[in-house]
């Protein structure tokens, strides 16, 4: 009976150990829920399993802080004698950067020299008292520098949400619970997708979520990081520092950028975005509506259609999304910047119709959209020539003329130019 017993939880040891592989083999970190059904007999599978490749490292009283314990790891006699030089050097220069020790720590890992995968195991990881920002990152430091073929696994008596729920976000770490936790994370919340709609062109900034109207951000950095972070399909932390705080290290742009990203998922009440491979792309649990991307996606499809009538239809659709410039409460270089490419997508597609309903011949609509056009960019000569023939067309000098002297007041002030020869010959032959 107790060989069968045996026999029994070896086989669901092995599975376990199997599904392990299956979900960790693409992330550094592995913190294991206590609560596991196989917990013990897991361990003890990976002991059999990795034998000399598994480092095995039991936290004690001495590991007070998280400094004392990474340099107690450091000097553990289960490493060759030179190990550690870089993770003391780190502590030593970098006292107060966690993330750094991390990284040092990371390099001495790499020494090692392992040719198959192996396993640093810490058990009793729940006797560090609770610092999740540094414990954030310290991880981060380490999950972004490990060799390919080397992991943690994180083991205690007691698992908190935090750190290891961000850090799964952003890809660095996995938590694993039991057989009905697999699936949506071992804290038992249920995967819930949220609705996030997000109105960028409407001459500021609308968000709702669920339904229901966001309009106290708690200051403007919540709410510029979001629609950033929003308007970016792909964008990695680098990125982000250069965007906001291109003249903090560091250490200190990541602390304000980790606590920004938490009030924001704090304020939507779900995490905005996940890490993958160095980057943070949209979270697959919000289904996002976001009139910019409809915008962008209507131009694509009017530049790549097979028809006028296909075009007009997707330039319609496209002007019609576009009620106002792009966040215009936010004067961030990348905003501006990002204002300016959409406005003149918006003035191509609003010459692009007023062309397809010249060849129409409907003078009043191509007219109208001309006229818009230049409500964008005023210094555009071409749409004012335009505008200048279709009122020859009807006879009305009186507006070729006007519409001349107001191309050159605009030019003048703005550019301090005249009209080119081109178009003074133009309105010359139109008026004569």
């Amino acid at each position: 009976m107790a060989a069968k017993f045996r026999d029994r939880m070896d086989t669901l040891a092995r599975t376990a150990a199997e599904t392990v592989y299956n979900r960790t083999k693409d992330r550094r970190i592995i913190a294991l829920y206590p609560k596991h059904r196989q917990h013990a007999s897991l361990i003890s599978l990976l002991h059999n399993h990795y034998t000399d490749r598994l480092y095995y490292f039991t936290l004690s009283d001495e590991d007070a802080d998280l400094r004392a314990f990474v340099w107690n790891l450091s000097h553990d006699a289960m490493f060759p004698i030179e190990f550690g030089a870089n993770t003391r050097d780190a502590l030593m220069a970098y006292p107060d950067e966690p993330q750094a020790w991390g990284e040092g720590l990371a390099k001495d890992l790499k020494s090692l020299k392992h040719k198959e995968n192996y396993i640093v195991l810490l058990e009793n990881f729940d006797r560090l008292p609770r610092d999740d920002e540094a414990m954030e990152a310290f991880f981060t430091g380490l999950g972004e520098n490990l060799p390919n073929n080397a992991q943690f696994l994180i083991n205690g008596k007691e698992l908190r949400k935090q750190p290891w729920g961000e850090l799964s976000n952003r890809g660095i770490a996995i938590a694993l619970g039991d057989d009905e936790t697999l699936g949506s994370g071992i804290f038992q919340e249920p995967a819930l997708r949220g609705q996030l709609e997000v109105y960028a062109l409407a001459g500021g900034s609308r968000v709702l979520i669920d339904g229901r109207p966001l309009t106290a951000w708690e200051g403007s950095l919540p709410r510029n990081l979001f629609h950033f972070f929003v308007d970016k399909a792909r964008v990695t932390r680098a990125e982000v520092f250069e965007a906001f705080w291109p003249s903090l290290g560091v250490k200190e742009a990541t602390n304000v950028f980790h606590v920004t990203k938490r009030k924001i998922s704090e304020k939507i009440g779900y995490d905005l975005t996940a890490y993958e491979n160095g980057f943070y792309i949209p979270n697959t649990q919000l289904n996002r509506l976001y009139d910019v991307a409809v915008f962008e996606d209507n131009i694509e499809a009017a530049n790549n259609a097979g028809s006028d009538k296909e075009a007009e239809d997707n330039f319609s659709r496209a002007v019609q999304v576009y009620r106002g410039q792009f966040l215009k409460e936010v004067d961030m270089p990348w905003a501006i910047e990002r204002r300016q490419e959409l406005r003149r997508l918006y003035t191509d597609a609003v010459i692009s119709l007023a062309r397809i309903y010249q060849d129409k011949k409907n003078t009043d609509l191509a007219l109208a959209y001309y006229i818009r056009a230049t409500g964008e960019q005023p210094d555009r000569e071409d749409v004012h020539r335009e505008i200048m023939a279709l009122y020859a067309e009807s006879g009305d000098t009186d507006r070729v003329a006007a519409q001349y002297d107001l191309l050159s007041a605009t030019l003048d002030e703005t550019l301090g130019i005249a009209p080119s020869d081109e178009t003074r010959k133009l309105f010359a032959k139109l008026t004569r």
